[in-house]
Order: structure tokens, then sequence, then C-alpha cells
């Protein structure tokens, strides 16, 4: 199938990533509303990362299995950070905003600077749902901040 298994990778990376963030907000965070949006959002994450997966795969590689180090950073940061706020919910929402900025910025990428049809043809495929992730965070974040 793909031959861009690097590209392909990364994404699962920085899927992976979001997800475990997402999944440990839900566990930190009191409003049911939020647990389950987060919760729905971690279960998106996974669902495209293993279409991913399987795509590595059917082209003869080795899928990625983790996240990437700029992700556990990434948390590292955003958890230091939550326990310092005085608003758990906003820094929380506002972390994951930028975890959805790295996911849209790496199917971006992969949609037009990818050299392999197959790549740019499964990053248009999810360019809907990453979006809608992204611009429901951001939205939120927005709504937060006001």
């Amino acid at each position: 199938m793909s031959k861009d298994t690097a590209t392909l990778n990364d994404m699962i990376e920085v899927l992976n990533d979001g997800k475990k963030f997402y999944e440990e907000a839900a566990t930190q965070i009191r409003r049911a509303d939020l647990k389950a949006l987060f919760s729905r959002m971690a279960r998106t994450k996974d669902s495209i990362a293993s279409d991913l997966r399987t795509a590595v795969v059917a082209s003869g590689a080795k899928p990625a299995e983790g996240g990437s180090f700029a992700g556990a950073l990434r948390t590292a940061y955003a958890e230091i950070a939550t326990k310092l706020s005085s608003d758990k919910d906003y820094t929380y929402i506002a972390q994951l905003e930028e975890f959805e900025d790295r996911i849209l910025h790496a199917f971006q990428n992969a949609q037009s600077k990818s050299e392999d049809e197959g790549v740019r043809t499964i990053a248009q495929r999810y360019m809907p749902e990453v979006i809608r992730d992204h611009n429901e965070m951001r939205g939120l974040k927005q709504a937060k901040a006001a």
C-alpha cells in the first residue's frame, strides 16, 4: 500500500500522544461533560491511529507503538501546569488544544508534503475528524477564556 511509512508513523505517534493525554485529562477533571468529551476524543485518536497502523503493516513495515518524545515532554509540562493552576479545567483544555494543533499540523503536512499518494489520501480521509476535534477544543478554550 503505502511506502511513506515514516510519515504514517509520525502521525500515529502524535495521535498516541493526544490519546494518552486525553485519557489522563478525563481521569483528572471533575465535570462529567468534559470527562465524556475527553473520552470521546481519546477514542477518536485511537481509532484513526489503528487505521494508520493497519496501513503501515500492509506496506510491510512496523507501526509506531508509542508516542513521541515531544509529546512526552508536552504531557509532563501540562501535568505540572495543571497542578499549579487555579483553573484545572481551563489548563487541561488549553493543553489539549495544543495537542490538537500538533495533530492538525501532522495531518496537513502529510496531506500536502508526502510524495506518497496513499499517505495523502489517508490524511485527507481523516482531515474532517481532525479539523472537527481541533475546532471543538479551540472553541472550548476561547469560551473558557472569555
